[in-house]
């Protein structure tokens, strides 16, 4: 019982870390999250779709499975570069700053 709430605490404590670390984040990487998050979900949740209504169709290609499942996959990676482009710009704007 008590290593759950410990972990919930844990979590909740590095939700408000990320939380603040974003909120405390220049302008330029804001909107850098702010327009790069929407449009890979976007494009992630369109390769999912398409990928399950292939899997479930009569007539199921190797082909499509292959290019789906690789825009699945180059979706999150330019989500994740994205997200990391912008806390390193953050910090070098930052740095320059000081």
């Amino acid at each position: 019982m008590e290593s759950k709430e410990k972990n919930k605490s844990r979590r909740l404590s590095i939700l408000k870390l990320v939380n603040s670390a974003i909120c405390d984040m220049e302008q330029f990487p804001k909107k850098m999250l702010k327009y790069a998050t929407p449009a890979t979900l976007t494009v992630l949740a369109i390769a999912t779709a398409l990928f399950v209504a292939n899997k479930t169709s009569s007539n199921f290609s190797s082909v499509f499975e292959f290019t789906t499942t690789t825009l699945i996959s180059n979706s999150i990676f330019v989500l994740a570069e994205f997200i990391i482009a912008s806390l390193v710009i953050d910090i070098i704007i930052k740095k320059r700053s000081q």
